[in-house]
C-alpha cells in the first residue's frame, strides 16, 4: 500500500475503518540509535493480532519483523517518552511500543501528527482486544501464528512435509503415521493435486493432534461410562480432588462458562472438552486467584511490611559502565517495585543528575526520572494492576546544596500533592494505606530545632563507598564526615534515613530508614539475628548488593526476608534466581508491592502471633505441554526436558528434587512422579520450579514459575512457564497434582 493511504487525510475515522486501514500498511520509520531513520512499511494484522513490517534488506542477519500484540506492554507517545533517541526530531510524529517485562523499546517515527495518532489508536484498541480475548481464542491465535511462521512460501496452505517440519520446530517428535492419520481427516476441503490444509483445517488439526489423555484418565473417573459429567459429578471432582466444597449453583455456572456444545450447555452437561479448558483456566491454577487482589489488612505501620525494591534502578546493566536510562524506572514500577533508589549528583548548568557515582555509567536528568516516576507511580496495568500504595524514592544524595535546593523544586513542582512530606514527625508510623496514591523521599533530614538557615550538616554514609574497583574508587572519608544539606531538600524528606551504628542507637535516632550492605547484613543476622528482628520491629531495614557485585549479580533475598527485613533491593535488570523469587514471592496481595510479614516478626504486641505448623508438600509432577526449546538450540533438535522442584526458606526448609529426564519429547512429555516436603516454616517458603533441557555439558534453562507456600492451590493445578525475564511462554504449561497436610 502507499505510505499516504492511512495519513492525516483519515481523519477522525471509526474503528473499524482505521483498523483496516493500519492492516493495508503504511510508511513508519524506525528510529535507531546514533539518529538513523530506516523507512518501513507496517502492518497491524488484527486476524492473526500481530504487528510486523517489511521493506527490510538485511537478509542474512537474524532480525525480528513481527511482533505478537500480547508481547505488547505499552503504546505510548513520543511526547511522554524520556529516550534521547527521539531529541533530533518532532516527538509529536513518534511513539513508542514497549514490548515484555523488560520494557524493550521499539521507536517509530510516521510522516503526520495524525498517522501517529491513529497508529497509537490502533494498536491500543488491538492491545485491548487482546487482553479480553477467552481462552480458546487465545490458543487459536497462537496456533494461526505457528501455521504462519510454517507458510514459507506464503500460499496460505501446508502440506504433510511442511506440517512435520513445523512439528519438530514445535518440539514434538510424533509417529509420522499418526500424523498422517490426523492430516487426513483435518483435510475437508480436499483438492486435485498435493493434500494440504488451510489455516482454519490446520487449527482443527492441531487440536486433535493435542489432545491431553491425562486429563481424559481424570474425567473418567468421575463420568461413570457417561462420556459426560453432571454438575454432581463436577462437584464430586471439586471435593475430592480440589479441597473445594462447590454448590449447586456454582457448579452449574462452570459449566455454563466453559462447555462448548450448546446442547451439552442446555442440559447442564460438562464434555471432557470442556473440562480440559476449565481445568487449564485462571482460576484452576497452581495460584490461589484469592491472592490475585489485595487482601491483606494494609493499615498497619509501614514497617510491617515487606517492600518489593530496586538497587541502582536507573542501570540497565553493569555497575561500571553500564548505560542508564529512564526506562529503567518505569519498567521497575510496572514490575510491581515500590522502593526506587536515585544517586543524585552535580550536572551541567545547575541540572541534577542521576549515575552510578565514581563509575563510567551514563547520565541521566533528574528531572526526567521524577517525571516518569510521577507518571509511571499508580499506573494500572494487567501485569500491576492494584499499583495505589506509596512509592518510596531512595535518594543517595551527593549533590552541592545549590543543586539540591533545585532537587526540592523539582520535587514541588513535579510531584505536588503526591508528595508524603509533614512539616511535624507524626505520632505513629504511617500504614500503606494511610500512605495510598503518595510518594515518599527517603533521604537525610535536617534536624527540626535547626535555625532558620539555608542549610545544615549531617552525617555522611555513602553506598557508592561500597564500590570495590580500585579504578572506581571514590576518595575515602573520615568515619565523622559530613555533609550539608538544604533546607528546602531536607523539608521534601518523609521518611528520615540515618546511619546504622548499632541496634540500640539506630532504634533510638528517630529515624524510619537505616540501609545494610549485604555483607554487613548477613554478618549482623548470623551473630545477632534477635538484634536484626528488633531493629526492623521498630523502623524499615533496606539491604543492597555489595559492591564487588559490579555486574549488576544479586545476592539471595530470602536470609533477609527471613530475618524481617523489609526492604530487600535487588538490581531488578538481572533476571536471574534472585529476581526470580521476589518476583514469585511478591505475586502475593495482588502484586501490590507490599505483604505483610508473618506474625512472629511484627512490631508491638503483634510479634507474639503463634508460627503456622509444619505442613508436608505432597506434589505429583503429571505432564509437559508445548514445552518450547531453549533460545539457542540446534535447529530440528528435540528438547530432553526434566523438572527442578526447590522450596526456598529457612535454611532447615531448603531443598530440591527433580524429575527423571523425558527423551525427545517437549510437546507432550508424561512424569507422574511423586515428590514430598516437609517445611517447618512455611510462612517463609517460597516454590520454585524449574523446567531444563538436559545435556551432557550445561543443562539449558526453558522456563520457571514460583510462589509463596501459602499462595498454594490443593488439587490437579496447571501453571505457566515464565521465561527468564517473567514474561510468560505462550502455551507452556506444567500440570500437578498438589496435597498438603499437617506434619
Amino acid at each position: 500500500m502507499e505510505a499516504r493511504r492511512a495519513n492525516g487525510n483519515a481523519g477522525k475515522v471509526s474503528i473499524d475503518k482505521l483498523l483496516y486501514l493500519l492492516s493495508q500498511g503504511c510508511m513508519l520509520h524506525k528510529v535507531k540509535g546514533g539518529g538513523l531513520l530506516y523507512p518501513r512499511t507496517f502492518y497491524l494484522d488484527t486476524e492473526n493480532m500481530v504487528l510486523k513490517y517489511s521493506g527490510s534488506e538485511k537478509r542474512l542477519r537474524k532480525k525480528r519483523i513481527s511482533w505478537p500484540i500480547s508481547k505488547i506492554r505499552e503504546v505510548r507517545e513520543g511526547e511522554k517518552d524520556y529516550s534521547k533517541r527521539l531529541d533530533p526530531y518532532d516527538r509529536g510524529r513518534c511513539l513508542a511500543v514497549v514490548f515484555g517485562t523488560n520494557h524493550e523499546v521499539l521507536y517509530l517515527m510516521s510522516e503526520t501528527s495524525q498517522m501517529r495518532d491513529d497508529w497509537i489508536k490502533g494498536l491500543r484498541f488491538a492491545l485491548h482486544m487482546d487482553q479480553y480475548m477467552d481462552q480458546k481464542q487465545q490458543t487459536d491465535r497462537w496456533i494461526r501464528e505457528a501455521f504462519q511462521m510454517a507458510d514459507k512460501n506464503n500460499d496460505r496452505s501446508l502440506d504433510f512435509e511442511e506440517i512435520l517440519k513445523l512439528l519438530k520446530q514445535l518440539n514434538a517428535d510424533m509417529d509420522k503415521k499418526y500424523v498422517l492419520e490426523l492430516f487426513n481427516k483435518a483435510d475437508t476441503t480436499k483438492t486435485h493435486g498435493k493434500p494440504v490444509l488451510d489455516a482454519e483445517e490446520f487449527v482443527r488439526f492441531y487440536h486433535m493432534l493435542t489432545e491431553r489423555p491425562e486429563i481424559d484418565e481424570i474425567f473418567m473417573k468421575y463420568d461413570d461410562g457417561k462420556g459426560y459429567w453432571t454438575f454432581s459429578d463436577l462437584c464430586k471432582f471439586f471435593y475430592h480432588e480440589q479441597k473445594l466444597d462447590l454448590t449447586e449453583d456454582q457448579s452449574k455456572e462452570l459449566i455454563a462458562a466453559f462447555e462448548p456444545q450448546k446442547q451439552l450447555q442446555l442440559e447442564e452437561h460438562l464434555s471432557p472438552i470442556g473440562f480440559r479448558t476449565l481445568l487449564a483456566s485462571n482460576d484452576q491454577q497452581l495460584f490461589n486467584p484469592i491472592h490475585k487482589r489485595v487482601y491483606q489488612d494494609m493499615t498497619q505501620p509501614i514497617i510491617n511490611y515487606y517492600i518489593s525494591s530496586s538497587h541502582n534502578t536507573y542501570l540497565t546493566d553493569d555497575q561500571l559502565r553500564g548505560p542508564s536510562r529512564v526506562e529503567a524506572y518505569i519498567t521497575a514500577l510496572s514490575r510491581g517495585c515500590r522502593c526506587v533508589e536515585l544517586d543524585c549528583w552535580d550536572g551541567p548548568d545547575e541540572e541534577p543528575v542521576i549515575y552510578h557515582g565514581y563509575t563510567l555509567t551514563s547520565k541521566i536528568f533528574f528531572r526526567d526520572v521524577l517525571s516518569a516516576i510521577k507518571d509511571y507511580a499508580f499506573q494500572s496495568s494487567p501485569q500491576n494492576p492494584n499499583s495505589r500504595y506509596p512509592v518510596i524514592l531512595s535518594i543517595e544524595n551527593h549533590c552541592s546544596v545549590k543543586q539540591q535546593t533545585v532537587m526540592a523544586t523539582y520535587i514541588r513542582s513535579i510531584f505536588g500533592d503526591l508528595l508524603y512530606a509533614p512539616e511535624e514527625t507524626p505520632n505513629r508510623i504511617p500504614s500503606p494505606h494511610d500512605l495510598m496514591g503518595k510518594i515518599v523521599i527517603k533521604g537525610k533530614k535536617l534536624p527540626n530545632n535547626l535555625s532558620n538557615t539555608d542549610e545544615g550538616e549531617v552525617s555522611d554514609e555513602d553506598e557508592a563507598a561500597d564500590v570495590s574497583n580500585e579504578s572506581v574508587k571514590p576518595p575515602k572519608k573520615d568515619s565523622g564526615h559530613k555533609i550539608k544539606l538544604s533546607q528546602e531538600f531536607s523539608a521534601c524528606v518523609g521518611f528520615k534515613a540515618v546511619g546504622f551504628k548499632g541496634v540500640e542507637e539506630s532504634i533510638n535516632s528517630k529515624g524510619i530508614f537505616v540501609s545494610l550492605g549485604e555483607n554487613k547484613a548477613l554478618k549482623l543476622i548470623d551473630n545477632d539475628r534477635d538484634g536484626v528482628i528488633k531493629l526492623n520491629q521498630h523502623m524499615l531495614v533496606r539491604t543492597y548488593p555489595a559492591g564487588s557485585r559490579t555486574d549488576s549479580s544479586n545476592y539471595n533475598p530470602v536470609p533477609m526476608w527471613n530475618a524481617g527485613c523489609q526492604v530487600v533491593a535487588l538490581n531488578f535488570q538481572t533476571n536471574s534466581e534472585p529476581m526470580q523469587l521476589l518476583q514469585g514471592k511478591f505475586m502475593d496481595n495482588g502484586g501490590c508491592g507490599y505483604l505483610l510479614k508473618p506474625g512472629f516478626l511484627l512490631s508491638d504486641d503483634r510479634s507474639a502471633s503463634p508460627w503456622t505448623s509444619r505442613k508436608r508438600l505432597s506434589i505429583t509432577i503429571v505432564s509437559g505441554y508445548q514445552l518450547p526449546k531453549p533460545n539457542d538450540s540446534k535447529k530440528g533438535e528435540i528438547i530432553d526436558p526434566f523438572i527442578k522442584i526447590e522450596v526456598h526458606g529457612v535454611k532447615e526448609d531448603t531443598q530440591q528434587c527433580k524429575t527423571s529426564v523425558k527423551e525427545n519429547n517437549g510437546f507432550n512429555p508424561r512424569w507422574d512422579e511423586h515428590v514430598s516436603f516437609v517445611i517447618g516454616q512455611p510462612d517463609h517458603a517460597i516454590i520454585r520450579f524449574v523446567v531444563y533441557d538436559h545435556d551432557r555439558c550445561v543443562d539449558d534453562f526453558i522456563g520457571y514459575f514460583a510462589l509463596p507456600f501459602h499462595s498454594i492451590q490443593e488439587g490437579y493445578r496447571h501453571f505457566s512457564l515464565l521465561n527468564k525475564h517473567g514474561d510468560k511462554i505462550p502455551m507452556a504449561l506444567i500440570l500437578l497434582k498438589v496435597e498438603i497436610k499437617e506434619a
